[in-house]
């Protein structure tokens, strides 16, 4: 079976049946193809699951686009004694960010991916006052401060470059002359009956250490349940 991200890293977990079962009657031998396809399916379902835990209890906040990331695919026949089974982060860009890009940091480390957004903000056409100065350099991110919907970000894009301008709901942006004096933070704020609400902060780019084991937790997961479930389907 194999474990990868990214299609650049790829961990593959092998099984012998014969070793795992040992010494075989003849009725067993009959249901062990059977039993091998069934371990194996639950073996990357139970992976994606445990993945999706782990996430859940590593990270700060998890959206269910990336909880719905973690996938399998079900086990296909390559020769006469071999079947392959994978468990991957997905690659698809339907939000405008795959979450095998913005995951690969938690998993491998280095420096935070900039999403859609973040490359948003470092466009001139999303500027501060009448000088077109970008809101955030290359060094600099802008994180919420609780969860946020997707479709928030777009909204708060097109706010900043002066798209829409509701008289209430309104996000705008604090930088460093609008803060020196008055106390509040760099940042994205909200303005709903006039309330004022911070919601996302300006902070330096962060960089990770890999704090997210996905391969790790995939494969003990896999090798546990694959074993587990083979002997049951085989009857032991």
């Amino acid at each position: 079976m194999s474990v990868y991200n990214r299609s650049m890293a790829t961990e593959t977990i092998r099984f012998d049946v014969k070793e795992i079962l040992g010494k075989v009657d003849a009725i067993e031998k009959q249901l062990i193809p059977r039993a091998a396809r069934l371990a194996a399916n639950r073996a990357v379902f139970d992976a994606t699951v445990a993945l999706k835990e782990n996430a859940q209890s590593t990270f700060f906040s998890t959206v269910p686009y990336t909880l719905q990331s973690f996938r399998y695919n079900k086990p296909e026949q390559i020769d006469k004694k071999t079947l392959r089974a994978s468990v991957f982060i997905s690659q698809d860009r339907k939000k405008g960010n795959a979450p095998s890009d913005y995951l690969a940091p938690q998993i491998y480390g280095g420096s935070a991916f900039k999403t859609r957004f973040q490359r948003g903000l470092e466009n001139a056409q999303t500027y501060i006052g009448r000088d077109s100065t970008p809101i955030l350099n290359k060094n600099e991110l802008m994180v919420p401060l609780t969860k946020m919907r997707g479709s928030t970000y777009s909204v708060i894009l097109g706010q900043l470059r002066g798209k829409s301008k509701p008289k209430n709901k309104r996000y705008f942006y604090m930088g460093e002359k609008s803060v020196r004096k008055s106390g509040y933070k760099k940042g994205i704020y909200l303005r709903q009956n006039k309330k004022l609400t911070f919601v996302m902060k300006q902070i330096d780019m962060p960089s990770y250490t890999g704090k997210f084991n996905f391969f790790k937790v995939a494969e003990d997961t896999i090798r546990e349940s694959f074993n587990r479930n083979l002997l049951k389907e085989i009857g032991r």
